[in-house]
């Protein structure tokens, strides 16, 4: 039932996907929407799936509907996105998973960031005068790639809570990798994006994505015989065959042979590939409107920034309606703040202690409200939360994770995966191992260790996990959930499901306006603007513009994927500035 399932699924698909039409995008911006199209994709039942691609959903959905779990279904949705969305996510990358078991009432963290490897130096990103790299260099270096963890999550995933087998899972992906897709112009956009981006690209990423230094062609079926082969591999072999074995031994010897392009590069060993485990976390949760929101704790630091701003927000008295000027103007100066401190503090934990609680202490959330207050034009600072005395760290820059997906899904017995993942930049490094496009996650640490003669927190050390901006949530009452969601959207991923939450949670908005209302995003003194959002902004948001605090109209790429539960029944919503489709199993058709 399962394959029938996906042979009709893959002709109709690609079919109405051809027809769409590109768009222009930008550098700043690589994940922006397709300006032909403002729908949201919603849809409502006793199971749903709501991912970036209308494949992923359509098989995620085929596998629920043939008994699978909640992960079952994540598993396939993750392995097709790496064939369909491969300049956002892949078996290359690594991300988070928030888990919802339902039975036991349990919320639990899959921690699959990926790691640097033991021969890393915190110099690696420095040229030989000890200036960093421009930032569009170092993510075609191979010592930007971080070991991968995406494998590693959905097997242990999958062995833990798994009901259909594995190589069952994969069987959609590996259709599609063989047999091949037409390209959607999402990913058309994004293979021509790196193409501007220039840098060096890896013979094999050229060969297969630049025939000829042209793109695919739109109307022919787009093929990845090598990732086809590593799929099949992962299905006969299992999830511990990438670090273990045949498929580690072949992504290895790859490397190798990429070396000549960089002869300082040291190279992965196998006991990088090895030694990575999923680390499994407590989540980080803080109460909000008499409700529990829930996300996961660093390495990440978005859930953290989504729940200060929240605070923040409520402390500055903004959680007001959509329609007033204000509301908008103290969610910026929220976000702004709450950046200070998680770009200051959140680290790989393996170090040191993070103090998440007592930077969402509600007597250090009021203090920092009365500073904002008190001077409204200064410029954020982190703060020193209950119990420290001293700053240990020193100021980092900023980085960027704009290669990223979400999936959230819902099966029928009401277990929850809210799943964001990345490769970071638009086709991570550019470079392929065995089909697959590996990530640069590695820029995602401070290039420089220390300033000052103080070491920054976030930098680069053997072995750990670099802070990143993803953030999958669940919000709860009492003690159930009623929302999942995450985003991509790189350092804008906090803005993005802040503004999301506060429609669905204070501005009583439905799913589908949730997602599609406009967005808006501080950096640094100037407040980006989304320019053409799905819905008309609510306010004259020009009016925010100050002598201090310039206005840039842009648009903005986030990708929210949403579910909420609604009298008892669930709901999705796929944010329409991306290909995202919410698909659902409704409760007659169970089997």
């Amino acid at each position: 039932m399962l394959r029938a399932l996906l042979l009709i699924f893959s002709v109709c698909i690609s079919t109405a996907a051809a027809a769409a039409s590109a768009a222009p995008v930008s550098r700043d911006d690589p994940e922006q929407a397709d300006l032909g199209s403002k729908r949201v994709s919603t849809a409502a039942g006793a199971a749903v799936v709501v991912t970036a691609n209308p494949l992923a959903s359509e098989a995620a959905l085929a596998v629920l509907k043939a008994g699978g779990h909640a992960v079952d279904a994540l598993v396939t949705a993750q392995a097709v996105l790496a064939v369909v969305e491969p300049q956002s996510s892949g078996l290359g990358g690594g991300g988070f998973l928030l888990h919802w078991d339902a039975s036991q009432q349990v919320l639990e963290v899959f921690d699959g960031r990926e790691t640097a490897p033991q021969r890393s130096r915190p110099d690696d990103l420095l040229k030989p005068s000890g200036e960093p790299l421009s930032w569009r260099e170092a993510t075609s270096r191979l010592d930007a790639i971080g070991i991968p963890g995406t494998v590693a999550l959905l097997w242990d995933a999958h062995q833990r809570d798994g009901r259909l087998p594995w190589a069952t899972l994969l069987e959609p992906a590996i259709g599609l990798a063989r047999d091949g897709f037409r390209p959607s112009p999402r990913l058309l956009r994004a293979v021509r994006l790196a193409q501007r981006i220039g840098v060096a690209h890896s013979p094999a990423f050229q060969a297969l994505y630049l025939p000829g230094g042209q793109p695919p062609q739109p109307d022919r079926l787009f093929r990845n015989p090598a990732l086809a082969r590593t799929l099949q591999d992962l299905a006969r072999d299992g999830g511990s065959s990438f670090y273990r074995g045949a498929l580690a031994q072949r992504i290895l010897g790859e490397l190798i042979e990429l070396q000549s392009q960089e002869p300082g590069f040291r190279g992965w060993s196998q006991a990088d590939l090895a030694s990575y485990a999923v680390v499994h976390r407590a989540p980080l949760c803080n109460a909000f409107q008499r409700l529990q929101l829930c996300t996961v704790p660093p390495p990440s630091s978005g859930g953290l920034a989504v729940l200060q701003t929240l605070a923040l927000l409520d402390a500055l008295r903004g959680l007001t309606a959509e329609t007033e000027l204000n509301t908008w103007q103290q969610l910026a100066t929220a976000q702004a703040w709450a950046d200070a401190d998680r770009l200051y503090w959140v680290h790989d934990p393996i170090d040191a202690a993070i103090p998440t609680e007592p930077l969402l202490a509600p007597a250090y959330i009021q203090e920092r409200a009365t500073t904002i207050q008190g001077s409204a034009s200064a410029s954020p600072f982190p703060g020193l939360p209950p119990g420290i005395a001293h700053y240990p760290y020193a100021l980092p820059q900023q980085g960027q994770e704009q290669g990223t997906t979400q999936v959230s899904i819902v099966d029928v017995a009401g277990n929850l995966a809210s799943y964001t993942a990345s490769v970071e930049t638009v086709f991570g490094s550019r470079h392929l191992l065995a089909g697959m496009v590996m990530n640069n996650q590695l820029t995602d640490f401070s290039f420089q260790p220390t300033l000052q003669g103080k070491p920054i927190a976030n930098r680069r050390l053997p072995g750990r996990r670099p802070s990143s901006s993803m953030a999958p949530m669940m919000v709860f009452r009492n003690g159930e959930p009623i929302l999942a969601l995450g985003s991509p959207g790189g350092r804008t991923i906090p803005h993005v499901l802040s503004r999301v939450l506060l429609a669905s949670l204070i501005w009583n908005e439905t799913p589908e306006r949730a997602v599609a209302m406009p967005l808006l995003s501080k950096r640094g003194a100037t407040l980006v603007v989304e320019k053409d959002p799905p819905l008309p902004w609510p306010v004259p948001v020009e009016q925010l513009k100050t002598a201090d605090q310039p206005i840039r109209f842009q648009r903005l790429g986030s990708g929210t994927a949403l579910l909420q539960n609604i009298d008892g029944r669930w709901y999705g919503a796929a944010d329409p500035r991306r290909e995202g489709t919410a698909l659902a199993l409704p409760r007659a058709s169970q089997p």
